[in-house]
């Protein structure tokens, strides 16, 4: 299960996400993401992987996408941060 909330202010968007990123609820995440674009522009976006406890192969590549489209992943676990890191490598390689 993945639980997604989304707080707003002026200024930024805040995702917290928590439970397991793995594909059965990837395209939740996608629509929400999607669905939220416009309310987005202009503003920080911020994604908080603190509460996230597993990550598959597929949610690696979400987060890279989210990354890719400007949001800031915080992590704190060891797991996680390790995850936030190869997807923010991958986005930069694929800038060069």
């Amino acid at each position: 299960m993945l639980r997604i909330t989304i707080a707003e202010t002026l200024t930024e968007q805040r995702w917290t996400l928590e439970g397991r990123l793995v594909h059965p609820w990837i395209s939740e995440l996608k629509s929400n993401w999607t669905r939220t674009g416009t309310a987005r522009r202009e503003r920080k976006c911020v994604v908080d992987l603190t509460g996230v406890t597993f990550i598959d192969k597929s949610g690696e590549k979400v987060l890279t996408e989210l990354s890719k489209d400007g949001a800031e992943l915080i992590a704190t676990g060891i797991y996680t941060r390790h995850v936030v890191d190869n997807s923010e490598r991958k986005k930069s390689h694929r800038r060069q």
